[in-house]
């Protein structure tokens, strides 16, 4: 891989500048030469102060683009905000954070590592930096760690990148530690971090977890005092979202009994009858357990899934439980928009992987896509593996899931984030399923109170 000084002084030799960078407000009329680019100046011939301009404007972009700042110049650190107006960042010490960060870009010596939640302006922080050293002229790469092991895993004269990336005057790696690979991906990270490390090269790294949830090598050397400065972002405290169940469903409860079927009554009605019946008896025994796992509520639409998710929700926090009920398709959206804007996956989803209680109404009731079924399937996997109580409805039934294969029935996207999921819900060891068998409870006045 050429250095950035390698392709600055080739240019500059060869005369010749990549039409990437050309702009149309290079071709505006220049006052001083009429736009014939050359002015007489002591009869010599020199070049008007409007190449000057050009040429200086392009070295910016090609560096701009070298340390793979194109698409950040947004987070310029004269952009951040320090009362706490964006995001949900508690203001207090914002102030001293950014000038950390100023001090840092001007003169980047030992490591800054950047903690703290999703939204709060990590990465706001780190991009600015680099853009400093950008615009100071002074050697930077800024890279996500996805883009870290791309270089990795790619063959050949990729190999060279990542020597190159280990040995870089100055790094920022973006967006470190929820990541789960192979052992020989982690020992590449773990060398280039060694490198850096044992080398004391100025390196500035941006936590996607806590500090004390990696192990105890990482945090060794990210917290040594030594070599490493800390910018630690603390979330506003106050709880910003509510518990998110829709106001139609505040007063659903689990304290209700069924008009129990007449004699003349179709035989329909009477499974109906034993269905809700089943589903209360259930949902009440997950209430009061004291080790509650995970429930998959299925049925067909208007059946009372979610009326009944959102009853165990208000059941359990009566007992002071921390609940968050948010359905599927809300989910995506709001992290899809924020993806888009490349600011993490924000609060709605941080809140489902970490509340004690999640209740993921309506799985599948959307156009799900390969995209949106890894993430669904990256937050069920976090909360199956970190023994969090899960509680999801769907109109998909539950012999689907369990004998599911997409060559025969069709669920979504139907990529193998499909499969995984499914696998995951049938887990019997984990998931209890309740089925709810009419048609649609909305047109059947089946519930009297008590």
């Amino acid at each position: 891989m050429e250095s950035l000084k390698e392709i600055l002084n080739n240019r500059k030799q060869h005369g010749s500048y990549s039409i990437s960078f050309q702009t149309d407000n290079y071709a505006d009329e220049c006052e001083i030469c009429n736009s014939a680019k050359w002015i007489i100046e002591n009869n010599e011939t020199i070049p008007c102060s409007c190449q000057t301009s050009i040429k200086d404007n392009l070295d910016y972009k090609i560096r701009l683009k070298y340390s793979g700042l194109e698409q950040l110049v947004e987070y310029d650190l004269k952009n951040f905000k320090v009362d706490g107006s964006k995001g949900k960042t508690d203001a207090t010490k914002l102030r001293s954070f950014l000038s950390l960060a100023k001090d840092f870009s001007k003169n980047p010596m030992g490591w800054l590592v950047i903690n703290g939640p999703t939204g709060t302006g990590k990465t706001h922080l780190a991009a600015g930096i680099a853009l400093k050293c950008v615009e100071n002229g002074n050697p930077v790469i800024f890279k996500s760690i996805q883009e870290v092991i791309d270089i990795i895993t790619n063959s050949g004269s990729e190999e060279d990148s990542y020597k190159d990336l280990i040995d870089y005057p100055f790094l920022i790696i973006d967006d470190y530690g929820n990541q789960n690979y192979s052992d020989w991906i982690e020992e590449k990270i773990d060398h280039l971090f060694t490198h850096r490390y044992t080398r004391k090269l100025p390196t500035v790294i941006v936590l996607s977890k806590n500090l004390f949830d990696l192990n105890d090598r990482v945090q060794m050397r990210f917290s040594d005092p030594n070599l490493v400065q800390s910018i630690n972002i603390e979330p506003i405290k106050e709880n910003y979202l509510s518990n998110g169940i829709p106001k139609v469903f505040e007063k659903a409860n689990l304290t209700k009994e069924l008009k129990k079927p007449i004699k003349n009554t179709s035989q329909s009605d009477k499974v109906t009858y034993d269905s809700i019946e089943m589903a209360l008896f259930k949902s009440k025994e997950y209430v009061s357990d004291k080790n509650p796992s995970w429930l998959y509520i299925h049925g067909e639409t208007g059946s009372g899934k979610s009326y009944l998710s959102a009853a165990i929700a208000n059941q359990l926090i009566k007992k002071g439980k921390d609940v968050y009920f948010i359905s599927t398709s809300e989910l995506i959206d709001k992290v899809r928009g924020l993806v888009r804007s490349n600011v993490g996956k924000g609060p709605e989803y941080e809140k489902s992987k970490e509340v004690e209680f999640l209740i993921l109404d309506d799985l599948w009731g959307h156009n799900n896509t390969k995209w949106s079924d890894e993430l669904l399937y990256n937050l069920i996997v976090f909360r199956q593996d970190n023994l969090k109580p899960t509680i999801i409805n769907s109109s998909v039934i539950y012999d689907i899931i369990k004998s599911y294969n997409p060559k025969k029935s069709q669920i979504s996207s139907d990529s193998i984030f499909t499969e995984k999921i499914c696998s995951r819900i049938a887990n019997r060891n984990i998931v209890e399923q309740i089925s709810l068998v009419s048609s649609d409870i909305r047109k059947k006045n089946l519930i009297r109170k008590v």
